[in-house]
């Protein structure tokens, strides 16, 4: 009988956390989070998975990055410059992950995108290049560069994540661009526009601090060009360990015509030993959550 995405998934994840009781690198899983959190946002945090499920993505990804010999797994970094050991893992989640795409018509034309993107001037950030659709009236986005030293891994449970924390603005993976020359591969997601209102001032930090304190978060602070202060604009859930952060006044943005604000791009994490996140929290002297326990 064939295996179903989402008895794939639960055998991974459970793979995933015997491989760090042994003290060996995989991205740690987010189920238990993500059902947490799901049930606070009355179940809109779906969403962002239909289409080209997010999951199903992560669970290709998985098999590659943890399919690899034991030994050629890393050990759980513990330091920031460790983070740079995780490129074989990674590789091979890519790997493995661009093999499915191809083979189920999940790649797009890279020129095609580049076309797009040069025909409105380049825009992006540190890690996609953007362009918008008019048709669809939704932002593409193609992931060209992950900061913090993330995998592929951390950047699709990010996304899923985001969707069930932010609903209103969950991104959709669309497909997959590769690379002709280096086969290097590439996440194309899209997000729905939202019209911002440039008539108020600009989101203030006490009002972000409101709105994450309604979804149960809390800001921390990180050590910042060496001196410890709010300029990552970090806000953690003390029960399930998400960070939440970069929600500065261009990423928490005031919505036309209502009293609403909305987050666009964050950069979300799961707090757990050998994350960036873990990392840069325990530099401030916050302890590391344990690892989810393993599923029965």
């Amino acid at each position: 009988m064939k295996e179903t995405p989402s008895s794939q998934l639960s055998a991974l994840t459970a793979q995933a956390l015997q491989l760090r009781s042994q003290g060996r690198y995989a991205v740690h899983p987010i189920e238990t989070a993500f059902r947490h959190h799901r049930a606070t946002t009355e179940g809109l945090g779906e969403a962002g998975d239909r289409g080209l499920d997010f999951a199903e993505a992560e669970s290709h990804y998985r098999t590659g990055a943890q399919g690899l010999r034991l030994s050629e797994i890393p050990q759980l970094p513990q330091q920031l410059r460790e983070l740079s050991r995780l490129g074989a893992v990674d590789r091979a989640g890519r790997k493995t992950l661009g093999i499915w795409a191809e083979v189920n018509g999940r790649v797009f034309d890279e020129d095609a995108f580049s076309l797009n993107w040069q025909a409105q001037g380049k825009p992006g950030g540190a890690e996609h290049q953007v362009f918008y659709d008019q048709r669809t009236n939704r932002w593409f986005k193609r992931l060209y560069h992950g900061v913090n030293q993330s995998t592929l891994g951390d950047y699709l449970v990010r996304m899923r994540l985001h969707a069930v924390l932010f609903p209103e603005t969950a991104y959709r993976l669309e497909g997959f661009t590769i690379n002709a020359k280096n086969k290097e591969l590439a996440p194309v997601v899209s997000q729905p526009h939202v019209e911002v209102d440039t008539g108020r001032p600009l989101v203030s930090k006490s009002e972000t601090d409101d709105l994450m304190a309604a979804m149960g978060f809390a800001p921390v602070q990180f050590m910042h060009d060496g001196v410890r202060d709010d300029g990552y604009f970090a806000y953690l859930h003390p029960v399930t360990g998400v960070l939440a952060h970069d929600l500065h006044d261009e990423n928490v943005v005031r919505l036309c015509g209502t009293d609403e604000l909305a987050v666009i791009d964050p950069y979300i994490s799961l707090v757990r030993k050998g994350s960036w996140a873990a990392i840069k929290l325990a530099e401030v002297g916050y302890p590391t959550p344990p690892d989810d326990s393993l599923p029965v």
